[in-house]
């Protein structure tokens, strides 16, 4: 049977886990299932949600409360925690006679800077806008050819005359082939021969390999096939045909029927008459994953994926922006000086679908006029060099890794169901956008770096590019720290800005498991974002995945010798005094039946939850490694002292413990944030719920608590103790439950992240579904101010935090 057939009958999700080889999921199986579940809730729920909304009176604004009378949230304060009999913090019926209304947004210095600690909150708001300038525009020629300004295939960077070039292109004036082969490909773009080498890889092609990227097609000999442009066309010329892929679909024997090792799929189910290169209606099928192609026989094309779809000014090519005559930049958001900014974007008239995905860049307006005043920190964000990011998204092969959103039918975006790394192409959107972006580097408090990755370690292996060194097939975070290296060598060689503070004033995204750990000696000094607030050092690797494993002795000439010694071994995986923890991205649909969403408010019954992977299938983790045993450990203690029957405690994966996850958080007192191989989002699971987080990680911050008052609203335990958790747990007083459950209420915001227009929208709809079944007006539940604003999220807290740092880093006042 082959992989496709043996898998067609899961879900979306598991099916690129059933489908890889040598463990190279990212999840489990329990912790898909998870985000499954949930999003299968979401689907049964939006709809009517968002069809009440239409009849709903909710006033959703981007800055305002909502107004009108409100109901009284439903359920009663009297409720007991498993057997604690302790009550909960919600809006009771006698209380309802009290709380018609939202508490407004805050306004003061004060009323936004609850719950933090130190002086970095307030400064933000104290300062004075200032005026914001037209955006200056580059007019630097860029090398050409007789096709043009970058061969007529790259874009050119106006500003400093540099081109950046697509996948299969290099070079300063994109003339160089650069490109990808397949495995064992010959130089006719075929195999060099299934019997001749026996050894699979993910890019081995049995059909015609298109070498730009490795992606694999039915040959052209097919009826299906694809069709190359005719020698002598121009350089980036489009297929004739693109022709069926063959990814997934490598064949078990031959056409004579001799087996073939490598692959999974019947000769005659790809190449018979009604195989999948020639059957007008195949009898097999091939999955259909590359970005830009959906439907059952993978011809129906839509919009693939580009950072902020290229401002509408571009099309988009597997994630590089090819702009639109005049404009550059990543996102096509800069405009060539000399030129008139009068053409319309794309997504107003020839492309309406875009719209939802494109948040229009502020800082691009000339004459300002969304904003015409801004705020410090001012930052500026590199295009970076091909290799190190745009290359890294055209190279991905399945559509869903590396972003948040995609194309479907009708071009109609739509989420990706989760991937936990998804805040890199978040942050980078979102940043594109910003009010605090700048186009001139001059005047940057930051640079912002972004490279892709964590795509990096979705892309990593499955091609022998990209490697560096290239002769080495290290662990992928190795891969992403010689990339992180290059990265910074590149800025200093190309541009003035590195050097002039050492790469202090830098900001980078680490956002896999063990974060920063592994960046390079060079690279250190700058601000670090990662989930992992790891501080102790000397430190080891927590991962039980040995594809993840950084500690791995690597010894080569590109770096002087032994990498460890100039990345793990030389400085710890966090620096609270000049890095941040910050949160992973959840869209809104994530934790819907929140109570800071305006959902009701159900008796919070459960005395203390976790639902996530436990690692105990024989032979999975036989050194008890994953999690630094912490779950198992506490899952073992569970069964054996009989927690769920006692006090009403679950605990365990998607086997043992049942139901919408985002419901059981709601409804649970105490919630345990337990590390996984390295980071895990169980805290901010917790807090968008309102559900006081119990931390069992030594030596780990965990996000924002090196700025915010977090032992006000958690309950930290030490792995030594944690099998007195229950007894701990029991001990905290009523009144002490009640007051970190208001102080949550206070910081729930700055753990989501808004800014992207896809999450904007989900927070309205959650927020106005949730209102329209409480006849229009929004529960005014604790926190509930905040549902559908940007006000104080992860990204306005991540903007404050950096205004106050501007002295310390830059040396310039504030």
């Amino acid at each position: 049977m082959s992989h496709w057939r043996a898998a067609a009958a899961l879900g979306p999700l598991l099916l690129a886990v059933a489908l890889l080889h040598g463990g190279l999921a990212l999840f489990t199986d329990e912790e898909v299932l998870m985000y499954r579940e949930m999003d299968e809730r979401m689907l049964s729920s939006q709809q009517p949600l968002t069809q009440s909304l239409l009849s709903s009176a909710a006033v959703l604004d981007g800055h305002h409360a909502f107004g009108g009378a409100a109901a009284a949230a439903g359920g009663s304060s009297s409720a007991g925690a498993g057997s604690s009999g302790r009550s909960l913090l919600q809006v009771s019926d006698d209380a309802a006679t009290e709380a018609w209304t939202l508490p407004p947004l805050p306004t003061t210095p004060a009323e936004h800077c609850q719950a933090t600690i130190g002086s970095w909150c307030g400064p933000y708001f104290q300062q004075t806008p200032t005026q914001r300038p037209p955006p200056p525009r580059g007019s630097k020629e860029c090398p050409s050819t007789q096709f043009g300004p970058c061969n007529g295939v790259g874009q050119c960077q106006y500003d400093f005359g540099l081109c950046y070039c697509p996948v299969g292109w290099g070079g300063p004036d994109c003339s160089q082939p650069r490109k990808r082969p397949c495995w064992r490909m010959g130089a006719d773009k075929r195999d060099e021969g299934w019997h001749k080498y026996p050894e699979w890889s993910h890019s081995r092609c049995a059909g015609l390999c298109d070498d730009d990227d490795s992606m694999c097609y039915c040959p052209p000999e097919t009826k299906f096939g694809r069709q190359l442009a005719p020698a002598g066309s121009a350089p980036g010329a489009a297929p004739l045909k693109i022709g069926r892929p063959m990814y997934w679909c490598q064949p078990s024997t031959d056409k004579e029927g001799a087996k073939v090792s490598w692959g999974a799929v019947r000769y005659e189910d790809l190449y018979g008459p009604n195989g999948w290169c020639n059957g007008e209606v195949p009898s097999f099928h091939c999955p259909c994953r590359h970005d830009g192609m959906i439907g059952a026989l993978c011809n129906i094309a839509v919009e693939q994926f580009c950072p902020n779809q290229c401002s509408g000014r571009g099309e988009c090519d597997q994630g590089f922006c090819r702009c639109h005559k005049g404009w550059y930049g990543h996102d096509c958001s800069r405009l060539r000086a000399g030129l008139p900014y009068s053409e319309e974007p794309d997504y107003v008239a020839k492309k309406p679908w875009l719209e939802p995905a494109v948040s229009p860049p502020v800082a691009a307006e000339d004459p300002p006029r969304t904003a015409p005043t801004r705020r410090r920190p001012y930052i500026y964000v590199y295009d970076v060099k091909p290799d190190y990011s745009s290359d890294i998204l055209q190279y991905r092969i399945e559509r869903a890794h590396c972003n948040y959103r995609q194309f479907e039918l009708a071009n109609a975006s739509s989420w990706i169901h989760y991937n936990a790394y998804a805040l890199e192409s978040v942050l980078h959107e979102v940043m594109l956008a910003s009010e605090h972006r700048t186009f001139d580097p001059e005047e940057a408090d930051y640079f912002y770096v972004p490279i892709m990755w964590s795509c990096l370690f979705d892309v990593y292996g499955w091609n022998p590019i990209p490697r560096w060194p290239a002769d080495v097939h290290g662990p992928r975070p190795y891969a992403a720290a010689m990339m992180q290296k290059l990265t910074a060598e590149w800025l200093n060689a190309t541009f003035p800005y590195w050097k002039k503070r050492g790469g202090r004033d830098h900001i980078w995204l680490t956002a896999t498991d063990e974060g920063a750990c592994m960046v390079w000696r060079q690279v250190w000094p700058g601000i670090m974002l990662s989930h992992w607030g790891r501080t102790e050092f000397p430190h080891k690797p927590n991962s039980q995945y040995h594809a993840d494993n950084y500690g791995h002795s690597i010894v080569h000439t590109e770096h002087d010798g032994e990498w460890l010694k100039d990345t793990s071994q030389a400085h710890p995986c966090f620096d609270p005094a000049k890095d941040l923890v910050v949160p992973a991205f959840k869209r809104s649909g994530h934790f819907a039946r929140s109570p800071y969403l305006g959902a009701p408010q159900p008796a919070r019954d459960i005395f203390a939850f976790f639902r996530g992977d436990l690692r105990i299938a024989p032979g999975q983790d036989p050194d008890c490694k994953y999690s630094r045993c912490i779950r198992q450990t506490l899952f073992n203690q569970s069964l054996a002292e009989g927690w769920k029957d006692k006090y009403n405690v679950l605990f365990g994966d998607t086997r043992h413990v049942h139901g919408d996850y985002s419901s059981l958080l709601a409804r649970s007192v105490f919630c345990f944030v337990l590390p996984g191989d390295g980071w895990s989002p169980r805290l901010e699971d917790a807090i968008l719920h309102g559900c006081i987080p119990v931390i069992i990680m030594d030596q780990v911050q965990v996000v924002f608590e090196s700025i915010l008052d977090v032992p006000n609203f958690s309950v930290r335990v030490a792995q030594k103790d944690m099998k007195e958790v229950i007894n701990i747990l029991k001990a905290v007083p009523a009144d002490r439950i009640k007051a970190m459950q208001a102080n949550l209420a206070k910081v729930w915001m700055r753990y989501r992240w808004l800014g992207v227009k896809m999450a904007d929208k989900d927070a309205r709809e959650v927020v106005s579904g949730h209102a329209a079944q409480n006849g229009g007006a929004v529960r005014p539940n604790p926190g509930a101010q905040f549902g559908a604003v940007r006000e104080d999220d992860a990204f306005s807290t991540l903007m404050q935090w950096l205004y106050a740092r501007i002295p310390e880093v830059t040396g310039k006042s504030i």
